[in-house]
């Protein structure tokens, strides 16, 4: 798949000032899942997948729609598949806590901290966090009224990638915050398209034909083209990015 993704005047999610865009995913619920298990880094969305790194900046801004139990993990793997990572739990205890987990060197049981923080998350609006790490090994936990998790690790865990997860009976959308390319374009970016309202497809066209008339219509947002199929969909403008993957 190849995606493109243009600029447009009728469109929110696209600002070309700061080249900031917001993708919004959405997790469904992994069940009772959380770091005490070996393999929760499968239940992980990695937000490598849609291409976005915020291990770059060491900070990550979302908000978050989602009745309780929030996960972020902070791994020491790009593809989130390591051993050693923290995991933050937003919303614990039926949204009563924030739980931080720290699983390092393939330990069975992970170290819990839990903090008393109640009724950050829910169930109808979307809620703002910054969760932010430091080489020093310090992370802190960002909402709208101030720091309410900060804690440093004396022997930190280099961070390399990100991922998301709700779980233990909660659905979650998410709306991530990341900076753009240059341009504020997406090209070539294998296996990624836009999961989104199509104006309408064209069969046995090139991706240079399906870019240009894309560019010259100012209803579309976008393209995604599919290089064995030479299927060709024109994305509408005017909603949300919503990013998904196809490994064809």
């Amino acid at each position: 798949m190849y995606t493109y993704t243009k600029n447009t005047k009728n469109t929110s999610v696209v600002l070309v000032g700061n080249l900031f865009d917001d993708i919004w995913i959405k997790t469904k619920n992994s069940g009772s899942i959380d770091a005490f298990i070996p393999n929760v880094v499968d239940y992980y969305t990695s937000l490598s997948t849609y291409q976005i790194f915020p291990a770059n900046n060491r900070f990550i801004k979302f908000h978050i729609k989602a009745c309780a139990h929030a996960f972020v993990l902070l791994s020491s793997a790009n593809n989130l598949q390591s051993p050693d990572f923290y995991e933050i739990c937003i919303g614990g205890g039926s949204n009563t806590k924030i739980f931080l987990r720290v699983r390092r060197n393939g330990s069975k049981v992970p170290v819990d901290y839990p903090f008393c923080v109640s009724g950050l998350l829910s169930c109808s609006e979307h809620k703002t966090f910054i969760v932010n790490w430091e080489v020093s090994g310090r992370i802190t936990l960002t909402v709208e009224t101030g720091i309410v998790l900060d804690w440093t690790d004396t022997s930190p865990i280099p961070i390399k990638g990100v991922g998301l997860m709700t779980g233990w009976g909660s659905d979650g959308l998410w709306i991530v915050e990341h900076s753009s390319l240059f341009t504020g374009y997406y090209c070539g970016v294998t296996g990624s398209y836009g999961n989104m309202t199509l104006l309408f497809t064209r069969i046995n066209s090139s991706v240079i034909d399906c870019a240009l008339e894309c560019t010259l219509s100012e209803a579309c947002l976008g393209i995604n083209f599919h290089h064995k199929t030479k299927e060709c969909q024109f994305v509408a403008g005017g909603q949300p990015v919503i990013k998904s993957v196809a490994h064809d």
